[in-house]
């Protein structure tokens, strides 16, 4: 008798143990359940803002084309409102563009006037990025065939670009390695001095 009581209560421990085991797994995959909801309805939210991000170059590229101005099938395709290109497709393109027509291509430099004081792209026309909602429309004309916007390493044109381009720009290329890139010829005094402040010890 005292055997068999042994038995039933090894055999509760190894049922508890199991039934222990088992309800901290169920407990584990509960809370990776409601993680998982929680992100799916976090993404859900920002849906239609997404949606309506990805949509809004087609329907800006639509616009421009309705007006009779042409846009890129390549920044169709990709539905981006601008192109991304380095310093040096940016300075072969002008070159071979410049020798059929003066005003065919545009080159912005959106740096500060010291900066563009200090050093700028040969032929570059400065509409500093602080003055760029007020000087667009006289200083860049829309006509352009391409309009190349730099400025030292790639961050001030990409939001110039990205602004000019909601207003209705299709011909923009933003100079990602900007002046930093440019190996082509240059003006100005040389190299903008920054003031610096050293620690006393």
């Amino acid at each position: 008798m005292e055997g068999v009581l042994w038995v039933l209560c090894l055999s509760a421990v190894a049922i508890g143990l199991f039934v222990l085991r088992r309800t901290l797994s169920l407990t584990k995959e509960l809370k990776q359940l409601k993680r998982n909801q929680y992100y799916t309805e976090n993404r859900l939210k920002r849906f239609p803002e997404e949606l309506h991000e990805a949509v809004q170059p087609l329907r800006l590229q639509l616009a421009t084309v309705v007006e009779g101005r042409p846009v890129s099938p390549d920044l169709i395709l990709s539905g981006r409102l601008y192109a991304d290109i380095s310093a040096e497709e940016a300075q072969r393109i002008i070159e071979q563009e410049r020798g059929s027509q003066s005003d065919h291509v545009l080159l912005v430099d959106v740096r500060t006037s010291k900066e563009y004081t200090a050093k700028h792209a040969a032929g570059a026309k400065l509409v500093p990025f602080e003055e760029l909602e007020v000087r667009y429309k006289s200083d860049i004309p829309e006509m352009a065939n391409k309009i190349f916007v730099y400025c030292m390493n790639g961050d001030r044109s990409r939001l110039a670009c990205d602004f000019l381009s909601r207003k209705g720009y299709t011909n923009l290329y933003n100079v990602q390695d900007g002046l930093r890139g440019w190996r082509g010829p240059t003006e100005g005094e040389g190299e903008v001095k920054f003031i610096q402040f050293e620690r006393r010890r």
